[in-house]
């Protein structure tokens, strides 16, 4: 949840014209909105770095208020007020970003207003954004994933949505590009589930598809009391090896776009990933009872190993 809001705050920004105690009376306000939502929150990689051009990192900040506004109407605001709410909720979120991408918002709201003046700048199109509101609804709604299909199924609206429109601000999004950036974005999402697991088992869900290992019995007592059955584990390392093999399928993505900063931010992004995912394996045999994290040793690791990348960079530039 973000720790700046409460309900009430949440609902009149996703969901209201006027923004509600959230309301501003500028464009400067409403990007500052962003930045501040982007900084109030936990992520395993940086969300907008300094790497990128300043203009590119306003843009960025915006889809992500967006984008943790409507995960937390999906995660957070479904369990206070049920399904029905925070179905109608994203619904709403639909019809703004809409009427943003016309540019015809009129109002106060923080969101809306960032997102017009990005939609106007960039010409970036709706629709991942609707993917992106799909995938909420279907956590709302939410059913557990049964194969490994329904999991790359659902990290079509999740998570790949958000490297497209990445490249699409840099202006280098094309079928080549997009296979590379779905691949990274799946294994983001992928190694997130991992990491979520103890959190997503208090909400009823469950991510790691144990079709072909354990019995229905066995996914209730998990989500009951959170019992991991030696099938169950089998089930986890399964999931793990497809991470890993995502990772691998991407690994060369921050060496083949164009661009020498967005070569470093997609570098950063990938090792942070890939360092928490690493993480994850060594916690797996409790990662159902505690969250890890990157911590402080983690991210005098991760700068290491970034100056030592940085070089090849600059050499395939």
């Amino acid at each position: 949840m973000i720790s700046i809001f409460n309900h009430n705050d949440l609902y009149d920004v996703a969901c209201t014209s006027h923004g509600g105690n959230q309301a501003v009376q500028s464009l400067q306000d409403a990007i500052q909105f962003c930045r501040n939502l982007a900084k109030s929150h936990y992520e395993n990689f940086p969300v907008a770095s300094f790497i990128l051009p300043s203009i590119i990192r306003e843009h960025v900040v915006i889809i992500y208020a967006f984008s943790r506004i409507a995960d937390d109407i999906a995660d957070e605001y479904v369990i206070n007020h049920g399904i029905e709410k925070s179905d109608h909720a994203l619904s709403v979120m639909h019809h703004f970003v809409s009427i943003c991408h016309k540019g015809e918002y009129s109002g106060s709201n923080p969101l809306w207003i960032a997102m017009g003046h990005m939609f106007n700048r960039t010409g970036i199109p709706l629709e991942p954004f609707e993917r992106l509101l799909a995938a909420f609804m279907q956590d709302v709604h939410f059913k557990n994933m049964e194969s490994m299909n329904e999991v790359y199924a659902y990290c079509v609206n999740s998570a790949d949505p958000i490297g497209e429109l990445m490249l699409r601000l840099h202006g280098v999004w094309d079928s080549k590009n997009k296979n590379l950036s779905d691949a990274l974005c799946t294994a983001l999402q992928m190694t997130n589930f991992l990491q979520d697991v103890s959190i997503d088992r208090m909400k009823g869900r469950l991510y790691i598809p144990l079709q072909g290992y354990v019995e229905d019995k066995d996914v209730e007592n998990y989500l009951a009391n959170g019992k991991i059955t030696p099938n169950f584990s089998k089930a986890m390392n399964a999931f793990v090896r497809e991470t890993e093999a995502k990772f691998t399928a991407t690994k060369g993505i921050f060496f083949t776009l164009p661009g020498f900063r967005l070569r470093c931010e997609l570098m950063i992004i990938y090792l942070s990933g890939y360092r928490m995912f690493n993480k994850v394996k060594k916690y797996l045999p409790i990662v159902h009872s505690r969250r890890p994290a990157l911590e402080f040793f983690d991210y005098c690791i991760l700068a290491f190993q970034f100056f030592i990348y940085v070089p090849t960079i600059i050499i395939k530039r």
